[in-house]
Protein backbone atom coordinates (compact mmCIF):
# COMPACT_ATOMS: atom_id res chain seq x y z
CA UNK A 1 0.00 0.00 0.00
CA UNK A 2 1.47 3.22 -1.09
CA UNK A 3 2.47 6.16 1.35
CA UNK A 4 -0.12 8.24 0.26
CA UNK A 5 -2.90 5.61 0.82
CA UNK A 6 -1.80 5.30 4.64
CA UNK A 7 -1.88 8.91 4.88
CA UNK A 8 -5.39 8.75 3.55
CA UNK A 9 -6.25 6.10 6.11
CA UNK A 10 -4.70 8.33 9.28
CA UNK A 11 -6.80 11.03 7.67
CA UNK A 12 -9.61 8.75 8.16
CA UNK A 13 -9.29 8.34 11.41
CA UNK A 14 -9.71 11.95 12.42
CA UNK A 15 -12.74 12.64 10.20
CA UNK A 16 -14.31 9.25 11.54
CA UNK A 17 -13.70 9.45 14.90
CA UNK A 18 -12.26 12.67 16.02
CA UNK A 19 -8.66 10.55 16.69
CA UNK A 20 -5.30 10.71 15.57
CA UNK A 21 -1.90 10.45 16.97
CA UNK A 22 -1.03 12.05 20.00
CA UNK A 23 -0.47 15.91 20.21
CA UNK A 24 1.08 16.86 22.98
CA UNK A 25 1.34 20.72 22.25
CA UNK A 26 -2.89 20.18 22.49
CA UNK A 27 -3.80 22.01 26.06
CA UNK A 28 -5.41 19.03 27.19
CA UNK A 29 -3.34 16.08 26.12
CA UNK A 30 -1.04 14.00 28.43
CA UNK A 31 2.34 12.99 26.92
CA UNK A 32 5.40 11.39 29.14
CA UNK A 33 8.69 13.13 28.98
CA UNK A 34 12.17 12.39 29.87
CA UNK A 35 11.83 8.11 30.06
CA UNK A 36 14.74 6.24 29.62
CA UNK A 37 15.30 5.50 25.73
CA UNK A 38 12.97 3.13 24.18
CA UNK A 39 10.47 3.56 27.20
CA UNK A 40 9.44 7.22 26.22
CA UNK A 41 6.31 6.12 25.50
CA UNK A 42 5.14 4.53 28.84
CA UNK A 43 7.71 6.12 31.22
CA UNK A 44 8.64 9.69 32.06
CA UNK A 45 7.07 13.25 34.14
CA UNK A 46 3.81 13.82 33.14
CA UNK A 47 2.84 16.69 30.87
CA UNK A 48 -0.28 18.38 30.29
CA UNK A 49 -0.38 20.80 27.16
CA UNK A 50 3.23 20.41 27.42
CA UNK A 51 3.70 21.77 30.78
CA UNK A 52 4.29 19.53 33.57
CA UNK A 53 2.19 18.17 36.62
CA UNK A 54 3.07 19.00 40.09
CA UNK A 55 3.11 16.14 42.14
CA UNK A 56 1.51 17.59 45.39
CA UNK A 57 -0.65 14.84 46.36
CA UNK A 58 0.05 12.41 43.22
CA UNK A 59 -0.78 8.93 43.55
CA UNK A 60 -1.62 5.76 42.04
CA UNK A 61 -5.16 6.41 41.55
CA UNK A 62 -3.84 9.19 39.11
CA UNK A 63 -0.83 7.90 37.66
CA UNK A 64 -3.66 5.11 36.42
CA UNK A 65 -5.92 7.68 34.61
CA UNK A 66 -3.25 9.39 32.62
CA UNK A 67 -2.14 5.29 31.75
CA UNK A 68 -5.70 4.44 30.51
CA UNK A 69 -5.68 8.08 28.47
CA UNK A 70 -2.43 7.19 26.85
CA UNK A 71 -3.92 3.84 25.47
CA UNK A 72 -2.25 2.12 28.22
CA UNK A 73 -4.12 -0.83 30.97
CA UNK A 74 -3.27 1.12 34.04
CA UNK A 75 -0.02 2.25 36.13
CA UNK A 76 2.89 -0.24 37.42
CA UNK A 77 4.65 2.88 39.47
CA UNK A 78 4.23 6.48 40.27
CA UNK A 79 6.53 9.28 40.91
CA UNK A 80 7.32 12.18 42.67
CA UNK A 81 10.27 15.10 42.64
CA UNK A 82 10.94 15.13 38.59
CA UNK A 83 12.55 11.29 38.53
CA UNK A 84 12.99 11.81 34.73
CA UNK A 85 14.62 15.28 35.07
CA UNK A 86 13.74 18.75 36.36
CA UNK A 87 10.90 20.66 34.00
CA UNK A 88 10.17 23.76 33.49
CA UNK A 89 8.29 25.68 36.65
CA UNK A 90 5.05 26.59 34.60
CA UNK A 91 2.85 24.20 36.10
CA UNK A 92 -0.55 22.89 33.88
CA UNK A 93 -2.29 21.15 37.38
CA UNK A 94 -1.38 21.02 40.98
CA UNK A 95 -3.13 19.22 43.81
CA UNK A 96 -4.54 16.58 40.95
CA UNK A 97 -7.29 14.69 42.33
CA UNK A 98 -8.51 11.80 40.64
CA UNK A 99 -11.66 9.24 41.25
CA UNK A 100 -10.51 6.58 38.96
CA UNK A 101 -13.41 7.05 36.70
CA UNK A 102 -12.09 9.83 34.44
CA UNK A 103 -11.10 9.40 30.78
CA UNK A 104 -8.57 12.35 30.58
CA UNK A 105 -6.51 13.66 33.22
CA UNK A 106 -7.82 17.28 32.68
CA UNK A 107 -10.69 15.91 34.12
CA UNK A 108 -9.42 15.38 37.30
CA UNK A 109 -10.31 17.34 40.28
CA UNK A 110 -7.09 20.07 40.50
CA UNK A 111 -6.02 23.18 41.17
CA UNK A 112 -4.95 25.70 38.07
CA UNK A 113 -2.75 27.75 40.31
CA UNK A 114 0.46 26.12 42.11
CA UNK A 115 3.17 26.48 44.18
CA UNK A 116 5.92 23.90 43.09
CA UNK A 117 9.31 24.43 41.05
CA UNK A 118 11.02 22.03 38.50
CA UNK A 119 12.08 19.58 40.98
CA UNK A 120 8.37 18.54 42.03
CA UNK A 121 6.87 17.04 38.37
CA UNK A 122 4.44 13.93 38.78
CA UNK A 123 5.66 10.78 36.94
CA UNK A 124 4.61 7.53 35.78
CA UNK A 125 5.58 4.22 34.69
CA UNK A 126 2.61 2.25 33.09
CA UNK A 127 2.43 -1.25 31.97
CA UNK A 128 3.05 -2.30 28.50
CA UNK A 129 -0.19 -4.04 27.97
CA UNK A 130 -2.58 -1.79 25.75
CA UNK A 131 -6.20 -0.97 26.04
CA UNK A 132 -9.13 -1.48 29.09
CA UNK A 133 -10.76 -3.91 25.95
CA UNK A 134 -9.12 -6.26 27.24
CA UNK A 135 -9.29 -6.40 30.87
CA UNK A 136 -13.39 -5.95 29.95
CA UNK A 137 -13.30 -9.10 28.00
CA UNK A 138 -14.06 -8.02 24.31
CA UNK A 139 -13.04 -8.85 21.42
CA UNK A 140 -9.41 -8.06 21.43
CA UNK A 141 -6.54 -11.24 22.05
CA UNK A 142 -3.27 -10.61 23.49
CA UNK A 143 -0.20 -11.92 22.38
CA UNK A 144 -1.93 -13.33 19.12
CA UNK A 145 -0.97 -12.38 15.73
CA UNK A 146 -2.68 -13.47 12.22
CA UNK A 147 0.10 -14.89 9.73
CA UNK A 148 2.55 -12.15 8.40
CA UNK A 149 1.60 -13.33 4.79
CA UNK A 150 -2.07 -11.94 4.75
CA UNK A 151 -1.15 -9.19 5.60
CA UNK A 152 -3.10 -6.00 3.86
CA UNK A 153 -1.30 -2.77 5.21
CA UNK A 154 1.43 -2.02 7.91
CA UNK A 155 0.99 1.20 9.32
CA UNK A 156 3.36 2.52 12.02
CA UNK A 157 3.51 4.72 14.81
CA UNK A 158 -0.12 3.88 16.02
CA UNK A 159 -0.82 4.52 19.70
CA UNK A 160 -2.67 1.91 20.81
CA UNK A 161 -4.44 -1.10 19.93
CA UNK A 162 -8.13 0.42 19.31
CA UNK A 163 -6.61 2.91 16.87
CA UNK A 164 -5.29 0.08 15.07
CA UNK A 165 -8.51 -1.01 14.51
CA UNK A 166 -10.86 1.88 14.05
CA UNK A 167 -7.96 1.96 10.71
CA UNK A 168 -9.08 -1.17 10.16
CA UNK A 169 -12.53 -0.16 9.87
CA UNK A 170 -12.20 2.36 7.27
CA UNK A 171 -10.32 -0.32 5.03
CA UNK A 172 -12.89 -1.92 2.54
CA UNK A 173 -10.44 -4.83 2.59
CA UNK A 174 -9.17 -5.51 6.35
CA UNK A 175 -11.58 -7.90 8.22
CA UNK A 176 -8.64 -8.37 11.12
CA UNK A 177 -5.79 -6.36 12.59
CA UNK A 178 -2.58 -7.35 14.72
CA UNK A 179 -0.92 -4.10 16.81
CA UNK A 180 2.46 -4.66 18.03
CA UNK A 181 3.39 -3.36 21.31
CA UNK A 182 6.90 -3.02 20.81
CA UNK A 183 7.21 -1.36 17.25
CA UNK A 184 4.13 0.30 17.27
CA UNK A 185 3.01 -0.96 14.23
CA UNK A 186 -0.50 -1.79 12.91
CA UNK A 187 -0.67 -4.89 10.29
CA UNK A 188 -4.36 -4.41 8.98
CA UNK A 189 -5.20 -8.21 7.69
CA UNK A 190 -7.60 -9.94 5.36
CA UNK A 191 -7.40 -13.85 6.85
CA UNK A 192 -7.48 -15.41 10.21
CA UNK A 193 -4.39 -17.44 10.62
CA UNK A 194 -3.46 -16.92 14.04
CA UNK A 195 -0.75 -18.64 15.71
CA UNK A 196 1.46 -17.13 19.17
CA UNK A 197 3.15 -13.43 19.30
CA UNK A 198 4.46 -11.91 22.56
CA UNK A 199 3.39 -8.25 22.94
CA UNK A 200 1.07 -8.05 20.05
CA UNK A 201 -2.68 -7.28 20.74
CA UNK A 202 -5.24 -8.67 17.55
CA UNK A 203 -8.97 -8.47 16.96
CA UNK A 204 -11.45 -8.50 14.36
CA UNK A 205 -12.67 -4.98 12.53
CA UNK A 206 -15.92 -4.80 14.42
CA UNK A 207 -16.42 -6.38 18.15
CA UNK A 208 -20.24 -7.86 18.38
CA UNK A 209 -22.09 -7.08 21.08
CA UNK A 210 -21.89 -9.59 24.05
CA UNK A 211 -25.07 -10.99 25.37
CA UNK A 212 -25.46 -12.16 28.33
CA UNK A 213 -27.45 -15.33 29.62
CA UNK A 214 -28.94 -13.88 32.65
CA UNK A 215 -32.64 -13.84 32.14
CA UNK A 216 -33.13 -10.31 33.57
CA UNK A 217 -36.77 -10.18 33.47
CA UNK A 218 -37.21 -13.32 35.22
CA UNK A 219 -38.20 -12.77 39.18
CA UNK A 220 -34.85 -11.94 41.35
CA UNK A 221 -32.40 -11.86 38.84
CA UNK A 222 -30.37 -9.19 39.17
CA UNK A 223 -28.96 -7.13 35.99
CA UNK A 224 -26.79 -4.27 35.26
CA UNK A 225 -28.08 -2.32 31.84
CA UNK A 226 -27.58 1.04 30.62
CA UNK A 227 -23.59 1.26 31.08
CA UNK A 228 -20.74 1.33 28.57
CA UNK A 229 -19.60 -2.04 29.81
CA UNK A 230 -20.83 -5.17 31.11
CA UNK A 231 -19.60 -4.45 34.77
CA UNK A 232 -21.55 -1.22 35.56
CA UNK A 233 -25.14 0.00 35.07
CA UNK A 234 -28.28 0.88 36.41
CA UNK A 235 -28.86 -1.77 38.67
CA UNK A 236 -32.38 -3.90 37.84
CA UNK A 237 -33.70 -6.51 39.78
CA UNK A 238 -36.43 -8.60 37.79
CA UNK A 239 -36.49 -6.13 34.97
CA UNK A 240 -37.47 -3.51 37.03
CA UNK A 241 -35.08 -0.84 38.83
CA UNK A 242 -33.61 -0.53 42.31
CA UNK A 243 -34.28 2.66 43.96
CA UNK A 244 -31.40 4.93 45.15
CA UNK A 245 -32.89 5.61 49.02
CA UNK A 246 -30.10 4.63 51.71
CA UNK A 247 -28.06 2.82 48.51
CA UNK A 248 -24.16 2.53 49.79
CA UNK A 249 -21.50 0.45 49.44
CA UNK A 250 -22.42 -2.27 51.45
CA UNK A 251 -25.65 -2.66 48.64
CA UNK A 252 -23.83 -2.41 45.96
CA UNK A 253 -20.92 -4.97 46.93
CA UNK A 254 -23.66 -7.87 47.62
CA UNK A 255 -24.51 -7.04 43.49
CA UNK A 256 -21.38 -7.12 42.06
CA UNK A 257 -20.73 -10.24 44.06
CA UNK A 258 -24.15 -11.78 43.00
CA UNK A 259 -22.80 -11.00 39.03
CA UNK A 260 -19.75 -13.01 39.77
CA UNK A 261 -17.15 -9.63 40.05
CA UNK A 262 -14.24 -10.55 42.82
CA UNK A 263 -14.97 -6.55 44.22
CA UNK A 264 -16.71 -3.43 43.61
CA UNK A 265 -15.64 0.12 41.86
CA UNK A 266 -18.06 2.15 43.30
CA UNK A 267 -22.06 2.96 43.79
CA UNK A 268 -23.55 5.82 42.08
CA UNK A 269 -26.89 7.02 43.13
CA UNK A 270 -29.17 9.55 40.87
CA UNK A 271 -29.85 7.37 37.58
CA UNK A 272 -26.33 7.60 36.93
CA UNK A 273 -26.34 5.29 33.43
CA UNK A 274 -29.55 6.93 32.38
CA UNK A 275 -33.24 7.81 33.71
CA UNK A 276 -35.53 4.70 34.76
CA UNK A 277 -39.14 3.92 34.49
CA UNK A 278 -40.78 4.77 37.68
CA UNK A 279 -41.81 0.42 38.12
CA UNK A 280 -39.14 -0.17 41.16
CA UNK A 281 -38.50 -3.19 42.45
CA UNK A 282 -37.02 -1.98 45.99
CA UNK A 283 -36.28 0.80 47.94
CA UNK A 284 -34.63 1.29 50.76
CA UNK A 285 -32.24 -1.13 50.07
CA UNK A 286 -30.21 -2.67 53.76
CA UNK A 287 -27.71 -5.03 52.77
CA UNK A 288 -25.48 -6.22 55.59
CA UNK A 289 -23.12 -6.75 52.69
CA UNK A 290 -22.47 -10.61 53.48
CA UNK A 291 -25.75 -11.67 51.54
CA UNK A 292 -25.46 -13.83 48.04
CA UNK A 293 -27.83 -12.40 46.59
CA UNK A 294 -29.50 -8.76 46.74
CA UNK A 295 -32.92 -9.80 46.84
CA UNK A 296 -31.88 -11.31 50.31
CA UNK A 297 -31.19 -8.03 51.71
CA UNK A 298 -33.68 -6.28 53.94
CA UNK A 299 -35.92 -3.65 51.63
CA UNK A 300 -39.02 -2.17 50.93
CA UNK A 301 -41.19 -3.21 48.28
CA UNK A 302 -43.40 -0.21 48.30
CA UNK A 303 -41.52 3.32 47.05
CA UNK A 304 -41.44 6.86 46.75
CA UNK A 305 -39.03 7.18 43.79
CA UNK A 306 -38.73 8.62 40.65
CA UNK A 307 -36.77 8.00 37.11
CA UNK A 308 -33.84 10.03 38.21
CA UNK A 309 -33.49 7.89 41.23
CA UNK A 310 -31.84 4.59 40.00
CA UNK A 311 -29.27 2.47 42.03
CA UNK A 312 -26.21 2.11 39.83
CA UNK A 313 -23.01 0.67 40.06
CA UNK A 314 -19.66 0.03 39.00
CA UNK A 315 -18.01 -3.52 39.52
CA UNK A 316 -14.26 -4.36 39.58
CA UNK A 317 -13.47 -6.30 36.73
CA UNK A 318 -10.30 -6.70 37.26
CA UNK A 319 -6.97 -8.78 39.45
CA UNK A 320 -7.51 -8.14 43.20
CA UNK A 321 -4.02 -6.18 44.55
CA UNK A 322 -1.83 -8.78 45.77
CA UNK A 323 -1.22 -8.63 49.47
CA UNK A 324 2.01 -10.77 50.37
CA UNK A 325 1.15 -13.72 52.05
CA UNK A 326 2.90 -12.67 55.63
CA UNK A 327 0.74 -9.58 55.81
CA UNK A 328 -1.66 -11.97 56.77
CA UNK A 329 0.27 -13.09 60.19
CA UNK A 330 -0.97 -11.75 63.54
CA UNK A 331 -0.30 -8.25 64.30
CA UNK A 332 1.20 -8.21 61.04
CA UNK A 333 1.85 -4.20 59.20
CA UNK A 334 2.37 -3.66 55.73
CA UNK A 335 2.25 -0.83 53.59
CA UNK A 336 0.98 -1.39 49.64
CA UNK A 337 0.86 0.70 46.60
CA UNK A 338 4.07 2.95 47.11
CA UNK A 339 6.48 3.67 45.26
CA UNK A 340 8.78 2.40 47.88
CA UNK A 341 8.76 0.15 50.89
CA UNK A 342 8.46 3.72 52.86
CA UNK A 343 5.16 4.63 51.55
CA UNK A 344 1.72 2.80 51.27
CA UNK A 345 -1.94 2.29 52.01
CA UNK A 346 -1.70 0.79 55.65
CA UNK A 347 -2.86 -3.47 56.09
CA UNK A 348 -3.48 -4.78 59.47
CA UNK A 349 -2.70 -8.83 59.39
CA UNK A 350 -3.55 -8.25 55.53
CA UNK A 351 -6.82 -6.49 55.62
CA UNK A 352 -6.86 -2.90 54.61
CA UNK A 353 -7.35 0.23 57.62
CA UNK A 354 -10.38 2.47 57.71
CA UNK A 355 -8.98 6.28 57.38
CA UNK A 356 -11.87 7.31 59.85
CA UNK A 357 -9.96 8.91 62.72
CA UNK A 358 -6.72 8.23 61.54
CA UNK A 359 -3.98 10.80 62.18
CA UNK A 360 -0.37 11.90 62.43
CA UNK A 361 -0.15 10.57 65.57
CA UNK A 362 -1.30 7.07 64.25
CA UNK A 363 0.99 7.06 61.53
CA UNK A 364 3.99 7.81 63.43
CA UNK A 365 3.30 4.59 65.29
CA UNK A 366 2.91 2.62 61.91
CA UNK A 367 7.09 3.79 60.61
CA UNK A 368 8.45 3.60 64.04
CA UNK A 369 6.55 -0.53 63.87
CA UNK A 370 8.39 -0.88 60.61
CA UNK A 371 11.87 0.66 61.63
CA UNK A 372 11.95 3.95 60.02
CA UNK A 373 12.75 7.17 61.98
CA UNK A 374 9.70 9.14 61.56
CA UNK A 375 6.38 9.53 59.63
CA UNK A 376 6.01 12.18 56.75
CA UNK A 377 2.58 12.31 56.47
CA UNK A 378 -0.46 10.57 57.64
CA UNK A 379 -2.99 10.02 54.30
CA UNK A 380 -6.43 8.97 53.78
CA UNK A 381 -8.91 8.89 50.75
CA UNK A 382 -6.52 5.42 50.03
CA UNK A 383 -3.98 7.70 48.17
CA UNK A 384 -1.63 4.65 47.08
CA UNK A 385 -4.54 3.02 45.11
CA UNK A 386 -8.06 1.44 46.27
CA UNK A 387 -8.40 -1.17 48.89
CA UNK A 388 -10.15 -4.47 48.47
CA UNK A 389 -13.60 -4.04 50.53
CA UNK A 390 -13.00 -6.17 53.19
CA UNK A 391 -11.57 -3.94 56.09
CA UNK A 392 -9.84 -5.04 59.09
CA UNK A 393 -12.68 -4.62 62.09
CA UNK A 394 -10.72 -2.61 63.80
CA UNK A 395 -8.34 0.41 63.32
CA UNK A 396 -6.58 2.40 65.92
CA UNK A 397 -6.44 5.71 67.68
CA UNK A 398 -2.60 6.00 68.86
CA UNK A 399 -1.24 9.14 70.97
CA UNK A 400 1.92 8.80 69.07
CA UNK A 401 4.48 8.07 71.70
CA UNK A 402 3.47 4.20 72.28
CA UNK A 403 6.29 1.32 71.09
CA UNK A 404 4.12 -0.30 68.42
CA UNK A 405 0.77 -0.31 67.02
CA UNK A 406 -0.30 -3.03 69.26
CA UNK A 407 0.19 -0.48 72.08
CA UNK A 408 -2.57 1.85 71.18
CA UNK A 409 -6.18 2.18 71.67
CA UNK A 410 -8.72 -0.07 69.41
CA UNK A 411 -11.61 1.73 68.11
CA UNK A 412 -14.28 -0.38 66.16
CA UNK A 413 -15.01 0.53 62.73
CA UNK A 414 -17.86 2.22 60.99
CA UNK A 415 -19.87 0.42 59.33
CA UNK A 416 -20.08 2.92 56.56
CA UNK A 417 -16.11 2.51 56.20
CA UNK A 418 -16.10 -1.83 55.71
CA UNK A 419 -16.56 -1.38 52.22
CA UNK A 420 -15.71 1.82 51.06
CA UNK A 421 -12.66 1.05 48.96
CA UNK A 422 -11.79 5.07 48.91
CA UNK A 423 -11.35 4.74 52.74
CA UNK A 424 -7.94 3.31 52.95
CA UNK A 425 -5.16 4.86 55.87
CA UNK A 426 -1.66 5.33 54.54
CA UNK A 427 1.57 6.55 55.83
CA UNK A 428 4.77 8.56 53.91
CA UNK A 429 7.43 7.30 56.33
CA UNK A 430 11.02 9.25 56.55
CA UNK A 431 13.63 7.03 55.00
CA UNK A 432 16.36 6.21 57.19
CA UNK A 433 16.77 3.27 60.34
CA UNK A 434 14.50 4.42 63.63
CA UNK A 435 16.41 4.88 66.66
CA UNK A 436 14.18 3.55 69.70
CA UNK A 437 13.94 5.82 72.68
CA UNK A 438 15.15 3.20 75.24
CA UNK A 439 18.22 3.00 72.88
CA UNK A 440 20.14 5.59 74.73
CA UNK A 441 19.39 3.83 78.17
CA UNK A 442 20.72 1.01 76.52
CA UNK A 443 24.15 2.08 74.99
CA UNK A 444 24.23 4.32 78.48
CA UNK A 445 24.41 0.83 80.93
CA UNK A 446 26.81 -0.53 77.67
CA UNK A 447 28.61 2.07 78.04
CA UNK A 448 29.70 2.19 81.59
CA UNK A 449 30.43 -1.89 81.54
CA UNK A 450 32.76 -1.35 78.87
CA UNK A 451 34.28 1.09 80.83
CA UNK A 452 34.14 -0.96 84.05
CA UNK A 453 35.96 -3.72 82.55
CA UNK A 454 38.78 -1.35 81.10
CA UNK A 455 39.01 0.17 84.54
CA UNK A 456 39.97 -3.22 86.13
CA UNK A 457 42.36 -4.38 83.17
CA UNK A 458 44.31 -1.23 83.94
CA UNK A 459 44.33 -1.90 87.45
CA UNK A 460 45.70 -4.94 87.51
CA UNK A 461 48.17 -4.45 84.83
CA UNK A 462 50.12 -1.84 86.86
CA UNK A 463 49.63 -3.92 90.15
CA UNK A 464 51.16 -6.45 88.15
CA UNK A 465 53.90 -4.36 87.11
CA UNK A 466 54.27 -2.60 90.26
CA UNK A 467 54.96 -6.17 92.27
CA UNK A 468 57.55 -6.67 89.48
CA UNK A 469 59.61 -3.33 90.04
CA UNK A 470 59.30 -4.09 94.06
CA UNK A 471 62.52 -5.72 94.26
CA UNK A 472 64.68 -3.40 92.47
CA UNK A 473 63.07 -0.45 94.06
CA UNK A 474 63.87 -1.75 97.82
CA UNK A 475 67.61 -2.67 96.18
CA UNK A 476 67.93 0.73 95.00
CA UNK A 477 67.15 2.42 97.96
CA UNK A 478 69.68 0.24 99.94
CA UNK A 479 71.96 1.33 97.32
CA UNK A 480 71.46 5.11 97.90
CA UNK A 481 71.78 4.18 101.86
CA UNK A 482 75.28 2.69 101.31
CA UNK A 483 76.49 5.44 99.44
CA UNK A 484 75.18 8.21 101.76
CA UNK A 485 76.96 6.35 104.24
CA UNK A 486 80.16 6.36 102.42
CA UNK A 487 80.26 9.72 101.38
CA UNK A 488 79.72 11.24 105.20
CA UNK A 489 82.62 8.77 106.44
CA UNK A 490 85.04 10.14 103.55
CA UNK A 491 84.12 13.94 104.01
CA UNK A 492 84.35 13.28 108.12
CA UNK A 493 87.78 11.89 106.91
CA UNK A 494 89.28 14.75 104.88
CA UNK A 495 87.59 17.34 107.19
Amino acid sequence: MSAKVLLLLQQLILICTGQTLRDCSDSNTVCLQGGPKGKEDYVGNVMVGGSPVCDDGWNIVDANVVCRELGLTKAKKFFRKSKFGNTSSTFRMDEVNCNGTEQRLIDCKHLSKDNCNGGEAAGVECYTTYYQEILNNTCFEGDLAYSDGDSDAEIPNIESAAACQRLCQVSHTCTDFTYDLITRICFLKTKKTKYFAKDTISGPKFCKMKTTTRDCNSTGVVCLMQGDFPDEGNVYLGGRPVCDDSWDYRDAKVVCRELGYPDIFKPFTGSHFGSVKDNFAMDNVECKGTETSLKLCKHSTTDDCGTAEGAGVKCFNGTIIDIPQYCHSPNRICLVGGSGNHEGNVYYQGKPVCDDGWTVANARIVCKSLGFKEAEQATRGSDFGLVPSDFSDTSFHCQGNEENLQSCGLIRVEENCKFNRYKGAGVICINGAFISSTLPTVVLVVTLIILLVFGLLVFFYFNRIHRRLAPITNDTQELKRIVSQNYRKISSDYM
